[in-house]
């Protein structure tokens, strides 16, 4: 595979092929100090600058909290979260793959329910009513209308964005008056259209954090709240 400084420069579709031409028994590896195997059909989190700037940013805030770790892949900010002394993490994927992935690490790293949940679900739709303080979701740069074929794309692509649109309304009754939700993204992907669709939603909204401005594509941290 090609090293994560030039990963991010491959279209998404070179990226799913390479990645499910891996043998899953074979690929392990690591972010930020936490060790986790990744299967095909699986979102490579290691792959990807966008994780470990991530990840250095919930360092500081998510001991104590109520995380969700929402399109968990292999499950790299639920772990890293209890890692760091979260009180509690609950992760969902839409890819049937991750979730079993994301269950597989969490039993490599020796949790388990409660403090550690994982549910196969589109957003919040099969997850247990919980108000949650940080939610964290590494959303899809691309919004192509594509046909969903393999369920990695799932983590290249929300078509004409509609998944965010539906995170976001779900959301609130996930969230109290304080709940930080922490959106990963890049100005690989249409920022215009995704900030206009957080003014539509009556969030609170920030650029929290970005780095890279000086290359091709940025990443960055979007951060919403109910105010």
């Amino acid at each position: 595979m090609k090293s994560t400084q030039e990963y991010y420069k491959l279209n998404p579709i070179d990226i799913c092929d390479n990645v499910n031409s891996l043998d899953k028994e074979s690929l392990i590896s690591e972010v930020e100090e936490i060790s986790l195997s990744i299967h095909p059909h699986v979102y490579p989190s290691h792959k990807f600058r966008s994780t470990a700037f991530m990840l250095r940013n919930l360092k500081e805030i998510v001991k104590g909290k109520i995380v969700c770790d929402m399109g968990c892949g292999p499950g790299i900010v639920g772990l890293y979260s209890v890692h760091h002394g979260a009180k509690q993490v609950v992760q969902a994927d839409i890819n049937p793959h991750a979730v079993e992935n994301a269950k597989q690490n969490n039993i490599r790293h020796g949790f388990s329910d409660p403090k550690i949940r994982t549910f196969l679900s589109d957003c919040f739709d099969s997850l247990p009513n919980i108000y949650f303080d940080i939610i964290v979701f590494p959303m899809p740069y691309h919004c192509d209308e594509i046909e969903i074929d393999d369920p990695l794309k799932y983590a290249f692509y929300d078509p004409d964005f509609r998944s965010i649109s539906k995170f976001l309304d779900q959301a609130r009754k996930f969230s109290h008056k304080d709940t930080q939700i922490l959106i990963s993204f890049s100005n690989k992907g249409n920022c215009p259209r995704l900030e206009a669709i957080f003014e539509k939603s009556g969030y609170k909204w920030e650029l929290w954090k970005v780095i890279n401005t000086e290359q091709a594509f940025d990443n960055r941290i979007y951060s919403l709240n109910l105010g």
